[in-house]
């Protein structure tokens, strides 16, 4: 069995980067919700439609029995029901995730979590199918349980970390630790020791035995937290499970032809990459008697935020497929996606953070839970980022940092945007705020100023390569933690926020103004970053571009067109989405056994992790620059008739799309691209880069051309359906320094700082906290496009406010289809617009992100870095508007409620 996945649908790839926007104000197709099978007639398609409907399990503590369709009207019961009983085994595997949780429940078990689906009804006309989803919305239907066999043992996640705290756990779990002590020269880290894998409830166990060096140095931690007591904060915070609230619920449409045995599936995705796998594994892959391939097309998402990332919304469409006769359209409703979609983690921090009299921290100490649901949908991953952040962007000479994701029968959660550094940034940001204030009696900003991690070439470690982050890493690559807290500072909302709060005070309305400030320094990229693009050249003289990535708002088809512009200075085009040339080229790398030699990933990664500016842009720049050198200016010394340019001449004269040399007639692209067709050279070049603590690195040599680049593999050919060889590498093929010393892979190594000085208004008789400014400070480099650029600073913090205020999931969602947005509360039109707003960027310095001797970049991912500090931000400004009369003035629990506040009984606190 084989996969491929074409571009996004919607798009044609000759049309403009405007296009989209076109076709959603002029009520073209564009998401997967919009599409019918009679759209697709050009592509063999039949016209017919039926529709897929999920019942799902309203119990976890009961086992499911079996359908009972007599319990419906006969008018509305389905044509075809697949159930578990339809996968035996072989060839199917029945399986949705890494964890082998079950795509359907077997009758006779209990469901792994609330909403799992026990079949999928089919029905062949719509009418009948919209009423039957309406009659199960309001009744259990045709689903049956056994009585009830189990009991919820009634633990909350305050008992959850309690225990924790103390390293006792139960269940199934996913832990991570770092321990560091960076006060000698040869301390302790992952860098320089390698990785903790658990805790046994015993002893920490690194490389299948105790560690007792790790197991002195907890409790050498745990022991300084008693001494100097007055100068230590202990922190315990809870923040709620959220859902993504994207624009477009999961839709997609679906048909198997059985002529030629390809699945055809059409539907929004952040991860076509692995879709097509991860379906073919639940059908059986060759064993199965009528799937050969899987051909998937992505539209336009509608909103991602990590909520399509691995999401089970595919499986099921493919299952419906396979068993309908004609194309299948299934398609969540909002309550739907309420019940079955990918949430974010609900978690519980309880830290501790020590400060020398002068103000400087030494030591931390950290607990983290996260409830997971059992599809372990990157749970580990989440997880592992959200222990990494835990220490926020400060330096902390000795740190004990330990999470567990506890898998429940909840329904699924997800890598939503933040990726598990929200959750613990409202810890700590909130910690450092009462320690500066209540502890210190200094300003916040100044003490996070004084403790701010610098990377290499600023930090005052005094070793030359910078501070090191949680896990011993040193920070080799730019990133603005310093400059982030000196610009805050300065800001006259800072400097005048005690004023503004008398001010209010002497109003005597009853209103509590304050202002607050948090910071955050946060990963971008996967730590293993593998990217693929490619471009080819028209006979028009424009370029096609070709991208792993999904655009889900974060404007990546115009960032790759803008890239490509910049380097050919012709229109281009992108079509993202795409793995088939991809993957044939991985295939062929693969096969060479070069990269696995050299542990280079050759995978294909989601478009999540803000990932477009810097990896994305990166490796498509280095395919425009090879494409440049190793043909292009080939081919104008042919036109020219005069071999003595050399390549430095030729590519100072390239300008706007031409070659351009004094007293010479333009050379146009358009005539460089019939030159080298006619000699048979190639117009396109795939490219590959991997990024882990640096990039990969080659050089090639085609016709007598060398050319070095940031990137491990290239190949030339004349269309994206060709199949080239790669160039083989002229001398050695030179990997990233992806380990430390210890011997294992850096967990990260890119670090993108922001900050957010929020001012609230707290008002008691009308029971509401308003947000009323918000100042965005963002290490973002040169903004690649700066209205895409405030599009994510605006996302952001309507993101972070809506998660610091408003968001809470109903005890009830995942029982049944009883969640919609009159009873999840997001912010409103006259919540977010009313806000006066700033950006201030942070100027990156001459060298870029990666500095002196490493490619220049000067673009950073920061999708998720603008929303990180917001709701911090908002709980120390509430702490400012109540006086910091106590340690009661900072909420502790998101949504922050006023009935949770210390507020006063008249006038100020």
């Amino acid at each position: 069995m084989s996969g491929d996945t074409d571009g996004v649908r919607g798009v044609d790839a000759t049309e403009d980067a405007d296009a989209v926007r076109r076709l959603k104000v002029t009520g073209g197709k564009v998401y997967a919700s919009d599409f019918r099978p009679r759209d697709l007639a050009a592509e063999g398609w039949p016209a017919e439609c039926a529709h897929a409907l999920l019942l799902r399990s309203r119990y976890v503590d009961r086992p499911f029995t079996g359908l009972d369709l007599d319990l419906l009207p006969e008018h509305l019961r389905p044509d075809t029901v697949v159930t578990a009983d339809d996968l035996p085994d072989p060839p199917y595997s029945n399986r949705v995730s890494t964890d082998q949780v079950q795509a359907l429940l077997p009758r006779g078990e209990r469901a792994d979590y609330l909403g799992q689906p026990v079949a999928v009804a089919l029905y062949g006309d719509f009418v009948r199918f919209r009423r039957s989803a309406q009659e199960l919305r309001e009744d259990p239907g045709p689903v049956v349980y056994a009585p009830p066999d189990a009991r919820d043992d009634g633990r909350t996640i305050e008992d959850e970390l309690q225990d924790w705290t103390r390293r006792r756990f139960s269940g199934t779990h996913r832990q991570t630790h770092y321990l560091l002590d960076h006060t000698t020269p040869t301390g302790y880290s992952s860098w320089n020791r390698g990785r903790i894998q658990t805790f046994d409830g015993t002893s920490f166990i690194r490389d299948g035995r105790p560690d007792t060096e790790a197991e002195d140095l907890f409790r050498a931690i745990e022991a300084q937290m008693t001494d100097g007591a007055e100068h230590v904060v202990e922190t315990t915070t809870f923040t709620q499970q959220t859902d993504p609230a994207f624009l477009e619920p999961e839709a997609g449409l679906a048909w198997l032809d059985r002529g030629t045995g390809v699945l055809h599936m059409l539907l929004g995705t952040q991860s076509p990459h692995s879709d097509v796998p991860d379906i073919l594994e639940l059908l059986g892959g060759s064993a199965h008697p009528t799937v050969r391939s899987v051909r998937l097309t992505a539209t336009e998402c509608g909103g991602g935020f990590g909520g399509r990332d691995k999401s089970p919304f595919p499986f099921y469409l493919a299952l419906a497929a396979v068993f309908s006769p004609v194309p299948v359209r299934l398609a969540y409703d909002r309550r739907e996606q309420f019940q079955g979609g990918l949430k974010r983690h609900e978690s519980a921090v309880r830290s501790w953070v020590r400060a020398t009299p002068d103000g400087r921290i030494d030591a931390m100490r950290s607990f983290i839970v996260l409830r997971g649901g059992v599809e372990a949908n990157l749970n580990g991953a989440v997880l592992g980022l959200a222990a990494l952040h835990a220490t926020g962007p400060y330096r902390v000479p000795r740190a004990s940092v330990h999470a567990i994701v506890l898998e429940r029968a909840i329904p699924p959660v997800g890598s939503m945007r933040g990726f598990g550094i929200p959750q613990v940034a409202f810890n700590v940001e909130t910690a450092l705020d009462r320690l500066a204030v209540r502890r210190l009696r200094t300003d916040p900003i100044r003490f996070r100023l004084a403790n701010a991690l610098r990377p290499r070439g600023e930090g005052d470690s005094g070793d030359g390569d910078g501070d090191v982050d949680l896990a011993g890493t040193p920070l080799r690559f730019h990133v603005a933690n310093a400059g982030v807290c000196a610009a805050a500072l300065e800001h006259p909302l800072w400097r005048e926020r005690d004023e503004a709060r008398d001010r209010a005070a002497r109003r005597g309305e009853g209103v509590l103004r304050g202002v607050g400030f948090a910071s955050c320094m946060e990963a971008y990229g996967t730590s293993q970053d593998s990217v693929y693009s490619a471009v080819r050249l028209t006979d028009d003289g424009r370029a096609e571009v070709w991208g792993q990535t999904i655009d889900m708002g974060q404007s990546a088809r115009l960032a790759l067109e803008h890239a490509a512009r910049g380097v050919l200075g012709v229109p281009a085009v992108a079509r993202l989405g795409v793995v088939g040339p991809f993957e044939r080229f991985a295939r062929r790398l693969r096969d060479r056994g070069l990269h696995a030699s050299l542990k280079i990933s050759l995978s294909h990664g989601a478009s999540s992790a803000s990932k477009t500016a810097f990896f994305h842009v990166h490796v498509l720049r280095e395919a425009c620059l090879a494409l440049l050198r190793l043909r292009l200016l080939p081919a104008a010394r042919g036109l020219l008739g005069d071999p003595g340019p050399s390549d430095e001449d030729l590519l100072a004269a390239w300008r706007e799309g031409a070659v351009r040399l004094e007293g010479r007639d333009p050379i146009p692209l358009s005539a460089l691209v019939r030159e080298l067709r006619r000699t048979g050279r190639e117009t396109y070049v795939l490219a590959h880069g991997y990024f882990c603590n640096g990039w990969s690195r080659a050089t090639f040599r085609v016709d007598g051309v060398e050319h070095t680049a940031s990137v491990d593999a290239l190949a030339l050919g004349q269309d994206p359906q060709d199949d080239p060889a790669p160039l083989e590498p002229h001398g050695p093929l030179r990997p990233p320094p992806a380990r430390g010393p210890g011997g294992t892979i850096v967990p990260r190594s890119l670090y993108a700082a922001a900050g957010h000085l929020i001012g609230v208004e707290l008002a008691p008789h009308r029971g509401t906290v308003r947000v009323t400014d918000a100042v965005t400070f963002l290490d973002a480099g040169d903004a690649l496009l700066p209205s895409a650029l405030e599009g994510q600073v605006e996302g952001g913090l309507a993101m972070g406010i809506s998660h610091a205020l408003h968001e809470e999931l109903p005890e009830e969602t995942g029982v049944g289809p009883f969640v919609n947005l009159d009873r999840y509360r997001l912010p409103r039109y006259a919540d977010i617009t009313g806000i006066r707003r700033e950006t201030v960027l942070l100027p990156l310095p001459e060298a870029g992100v990666l500095g002196p001797g490493e490619p220049v970049m000067r673009h950073k991912g920061i999708g998720e870095a603008t929303m990180t500090s917001v709701g911090p931000a908002v709980a120390n400004a509430v702490a400012h508007a109540l006086g910091h009369t106590d340690d009661r003035c900072w909420p502790t629990r998101t949504p922050i409620r006023l009935a949770d506040l210390p507020l006063p009984t008249h006038g100020r606190p």
